[in-house]
């Protein structure tokens, strides 16, 4: 059944063309990629080292007042103006958005897109760009909504009418008024957003699933496989790329990049579990690290994962068992804390804040992962009722010095950074949230359940 499915999967992906009404000169499956002779990169296994996150103490579970308030500070809070990429900046983190924070909608869109019963949008990616949010709908037809007209005023279409019922998933990310999209059928092309017009495009045939990060005219991503490329963002040719570790295993857990723009580091962190050091400019490998079990045989055990975060010299990874620091040169361990987080961190120049699977929120020194305070996000709420209404966290930020949460069903709980108190419960929409939170010019964004962009002030 395997070997068939993969048959049919092949045919789908090698059928694929460009649709004549959308006006593209060249058909990319007459180029593939595969015939071009790019630079490989040469693993050297002297740089690999196993690491052990399956520590014998039991997952935190306490709660902690912070004896030292005076001392806790937080990052000054910046006002992002574009947001162009899945994690808005290359290293997926900022540590304090600034927001007007009056939290009254100023306006609600008419629906983005369709929404298909069974396919989750939570994680789709939307990007931000000169008062414009691009993403893409069911059929992946790329569209361009402008917040000021309150209207789509652009739609784009790259597949044939016969394949546009295929179910798709589409990573973006802007440079120079270029859109570059990637998707899970191997295709990766450049969209001009200033005439509308296809730059280039090509088939690599093998489905793409990472975010998308850019520098030095290089477009950084990985395919299913776990092999990551350097694509040159002018033609659409690799540079170079390199075979990690295949898992046959697959979970929600997407292979994630980050960057470290002033090393000229790429940080890649694939469903095996290896994390990769690769010097983009060279290009060449500065170190590995494994976080499997290798005590199992084989690969018979899922590697779960939130995205990579980065700030100054902390690199903070965090599985479904532990979150752990590391030096971000040397690769040296700062510390292991055992815990169950369920979304990506925050980190701060001093502290790494985090929420764990039994509804604790916690702050820790990024010096030595002591926690500094650790506070339960409902223990406040006194309507057990209200509770049960919470749902899922959807999404986590700091805002305004505030340590923001959000839910699935529309609520939001706000708490101070300095111990944890809750200082704000309430629900901000009421159809629910539907992606992640956005900050854009002191404006909050939400897509609600009904595909509806919020925009509050």
């Amino acid at each position: 059944m395997k070997s068939l499915l993969l048959v049919l999967v092949t045919i789908v992906v090698t059928a694929c063309s460009f649709d004549n009404k959308t006006g593209i000169w060249k058909d990319a499956t007459n180029t593939p990629a595969d015939n071009q002779i790019p630079e490989s990169i040469e693993r050297d296994n002297s740089v690999t080292r196993y690491e052990q996150i399956f520590v014998e103490n039991e997952f935190f579970n306490e709660e902690i007042e912070n004896l030292n308030l005076a001392n806790t500070k937080i990052d000054v809070s910046i006002k992002v103006t574009s947001w162009p990429e899945q994690y808005a900046i290359p290293n997926n983190n900022i540590s304090n958005f600034s927001y007007n924070d009056n939290k009254k909608l100023l306006a609600k869109s008419s629906k983005l897109s369709k929404s298909l019963s069974n396919k989750n949008y939570t994680n789709k990616n939307y990007v931000f760009y000169k008062n414009n949010i691009i993403s893409y709908d069911q059929k992946g037809t790329i569209f361009i909504y402008s917040l000021s007209l309150k209207k789509k005023i652009f739609k784009y279409n790259f597949y044939k009418k016969n394949f546009k019922n295929y179910q798709k998933e589409i990573y973006l990310i802007i440079n120079d008024n270029i859109l570059y999209a990637a998707d899970n059928l191997g295709y990766i092309y450049a969209l001009n957003l200033n005439n509308k017009n296809i730059i280039w495009a090509k088939n690599y045939g093998i489905p793409f699933r990472s975010n998308l990060k850019f520098a030095n005219s290089q477009i950084f991503l990985a395919n299913q496989d776990n092999v990551i490329y350097s694509i040159n963002a002018k033609t659409g040719d690799k540079n170079w790329q390199f075979a990690t570790t295949l898992t046959f295993l697959k979970s929600d857990f997407k292979n994630n990049i980050a960057l470290d723009l002033i090393r000229t580091n790429l940080f890649f962190l694939n469903t095996s579990g290896e994390l990769y050091s690769i010097n983009y400019s060279n290009p060449k490998i500065n170190w590995v690290l494994n976080f499997k079990n290798t005590s199992l045989a084989g690969d018979t055990e899922l590697f779960l994962s939130h995205p990579i975060v980065i700030k100054n010299n902390n690199l903070i990874i965090s599985t479904e068992k532990a979150i752990l620091n590391y030096d971000i040169i040397s690769a040296q361990r700062k510390w292991n804390f055992s815990s169950e987080p369920i979304i990506k961190p925050i980190v701060t120049l001093n502290y790494t804040y985090v929420v764990l699977k039994n509804d604790l929120l916690i702050c820790l020194n990024n010096i030595n992962g002591e926690v500094v305070w650790s506070k339960n996000i409902f223990r406040n709420i006194g309507n057990k009722k209200i509770n049960k209404k919470f749902n899922s966290i959807i999404d986590f930020k700091i805002v305004n010095d505030k340590i923001n949460i959000y839910f699935t069903s529309g609520y939001l709980l706000s708490f101070n950074f300095n111990n944890g108190k809750l200082n704000y419960s309430s629900k901000i929409s009421k159809n629910g949230i539907n992606t992640k939170i956005f900050f854009l010019n002191n404006n909050m964004y939400i897509v609600d359940n009904n595909n509806r962009l919020l925009k509050y002030n």
